[in-house]
């Protein structure tokens, strides 16, 4: 009698390079890459990013519509399935479940927002993808991981669909990969729009210190867009997630493809994070562009810790953390941790807090997200308030910009990012932007190179492959 199969099954790959799969998976059905591209730099405690997750063909797809209906699915699916020890023999924290994105504009389910800015782009408030077969790359080993559960199969079925599953997903992650499309940049320059020049930008800052003033609001993170026009962007997607990952890598990083849409994260900033009943949120408030120097990088670092507006900023982002957190976790456990630590990117420098807490019994994931959602750093104090002057100031809606991207595991763990440093691929062309929290002292000028100063990685990736393109462009 054979012996019975345990599931998940577990397998490990002969791979170093955690960007394999993108080549490895592209023409399947909805892949995916949560790409840890860049160690974070906490001064403290273990590095955080150290696994990246990658996977493809979900045997089910929800996007948009009824999101409770969406979550009782997957509910209904961790209960089937199979656990076995595969985080204790690999250490890998997520092997299957949901992965994709809530846009920022789900928010509108969570808050009441009169509608005001153009939805142009028509995308899904969410979509996300249910995985039986998913592969983790450990970046401290170098070593690649493949699960295989069989879901949605149950019985003897299971075993021999997660059988076939690991086989096909291993012959593709082992074979060649295929060629990426691109475009020979030459002399062609893209033509490019956007939501704010210089003159609207300080009229909005104005506006938002306008409210400030009044008492409605103490600080509001405002965002311009930018839009490139280009035909191929879908097709080319894969090949400017690569030049994101290698001229601006993050450590929250992704690649999404839901077929009409590519969302294409350089992510530095961890939404919420869930182990077990252990929450943590890490807001970025606070920017300097990186120096040309050594020198120069050390003058900004040092400039950047000893300013009193980007602490009082941080700090005020914080208290609105605790309070999302305080809504889902028990009393008296959510403490901020380190606060305006410094941490370095290829384009910028940022102040990041830490935030935990603890989940009240009964409460899952998705109860952690519905409490803190969109996340506090990119939308203001009070949020709802900060939202709505948002709302009546940018003209077009933010859609992935700001959401969250990320996976929630058969076992209840989760891990977000907050969706900044974020363009989607459409079939006419891309879409990114870059923002900051404006304040009652904020310099409109300042504020307005700052969004270029964020916005750098993706125009030095984009510009690569796509051809050379102003980021001061005319709306």
């Amino acid at each position: 009698m054979p012996a019975r199969i345990e599931l998940p099954l577990v397998h490990l790959l002969e791979s170093s390079r955690s960007l394999a799969p993108l080549r490895a998976l592209s023409g399947m059905r909805c892949p995916f890459l949560l790409h840890s591209a860049l160690a974070d730099e906490a001064p403290q405690g273990p590095r955080r990013a150290r696994w990246s997750y990658f996977g493809a063909d979900p045997f089910a797809v929800f996007r948009g519509g009824d999101h409770e209906a969406a979550i009782a699915a997957f509910r209904r699916f961790a209960t089937m399935a199979p656990r076995g020890d595969t985080q204790r023999v690999t250490g890998a924290p997520f092997f299957g479940g949901a992965v994709g994105y809530w846009s920022y504009d789900y928010g509108r389910r969570l808050e009441r927002l009169d509608p005001m800015a153009l939805d142009d782009l028509k995308l899904p408030d969410f979509v996300f993808g249910l995985y039986d077969v998913v592969g983790a790359y450990d970046h401290d080993t170098q070593q690649t991981w493949l699960f295989s559960s069989g879901l949605p199969f149950e019985g003897d079925d299971a075993a021999t669909r997660a059988q076939e599953r690991l086989a096909l997903f291993r012959q593709r992650l082992q074979g060649p990969g295929r060629a990426v499309h691109h475009l020979e940049a030459g002399e062609r320059h893209p033509h490019v729009t956007g939501t704010f020049d210089a003159r609207s930008w300080r009229r909005a800052v104005g506006a938002v210190q306008d409210h400030i003033r009044r008492g409605d609001i103490f600080q509001a993170n405002l965002a311009q867009r930018w839009r490139l026009a280009e035909p191929a962007a879908l097709e080319m997607a894969p090949a400017l997630y690569e030049a994101l990952a290698q001229q601006s890598a993050a450590p929250y990083a992704a690649y999404l493809d839901f077929e009409d849409h590519v969302l294409l994260s350089a992510s530095p900033e961890r939404f919420l994070e869930l182990r077990g009943e252990h929450v943590e949120t890490r807001p970025i408030k606070g920017t300097r562009p990186r120096g040309a120097s050594p020198e120069e990088d050390a003058r900004l670092a040092a400039e950047l810790l000893a300013s009193e507006k980007d602490r009082a900023e941080n700090v005020m982002i914080v208290d609105v953390l605790r309070n999302d957190l305080g809504r889902v976790c028990e009393p008296g456990t959510v403490i901020a941790g380190a606060v305006c630590e410094l941490e370095r990117f290829p384009q910028v420098l940022h102040l990041t807090s830490t935030v935990n807490g603890r989940l009240r019994e009964g409460l899952d994931a998705f109860s952690l997200l519905h409490a803190c959602f969109p996340g506090g750093s990119i939308t203001g104090a009070p949020k709802l308030r900060a939202m709505q002057i948002i709302e009546s100031l940018e003209p077009v809606r933010r859609h992935a910009y700001t959401g969250a991207i990320g996976y929630v595991g058969w076992e209840g763990d989760a891990d977000w990012n907050v969706a900044i440093r974020t363009a989607t691929a459409l079939g006419d062309g891309l879409v990114f932007h870059a923002g900051g929290g404006i304040t009652a002292d904020s310099d409109p000028d300042a504020e307005y190179r700052e969004t270029l100063d964020k916005a750098a990685g993706l125009k030095l990736a984009f510009s690569s492959i796509l051809g050379e393109f102003p980021l001061e462009a005319r709306p």
